[in-house]
């Protein structure tokens, strides 16, 4: 089973992370929900504190965070082109839910609290080097 990718955002400093997640992590994650807040140690992060904000499964369906169940579900959704739009259209499209489980390939984090150590440890060498 190939590892998954955790993509973390940093609101202070408007970039994203990107870190392999281990099956092992990935199973003591299981059961969590899309809005839930999580320790940073699944993610070698020590001190942190992120919540988990979305992801996508092995087959590319992305996780939708009010469609409360683990598996797949096809949802009918209506988009419409305005306010008062009369040529809006409904397609079914398939969602995951947003309980975690064995088939996510990636998942959206947040940072909500910094550890003591920074994110990128290339900033420091870097600064050395100008």
């Amino acid at each position: 089973m190939a590892n998954s990718v955790a993509i973390i955002a940093d609101s202070k400093s408007g970039k994203t992370y990107k870190k392999e997640v281990t099956p092992e992590n990935l199973n003591s994650l299981a059961g969590r929900k899309v809005g839930d807040e999580v320790d940073g140690i699944f993610f070698e992060l020590p001190g942190y504190r992120l919540k988990i904000t979305g992801g996508s499964t092995n087959d590319g369906f992305p996780m939708k965070s009010d469609l409360q169940i683990s598996g797949r579900k096809r949802i009918l959704r209506i988009y419409n082109r305005g306010k008062r739009a009369k040529d809006g259209y409904r397609k079914r499209v398939t969602f995951r839910g947003s309980i975690i489980g064995p088939d996510i390939s990636q998942l959206n984090l947040k940072i909500i609290q910094y550890g003591p150590t920074p994110l990128e440890p290339d900033a420091q060498n870097d600064q050395k080097k100008e």
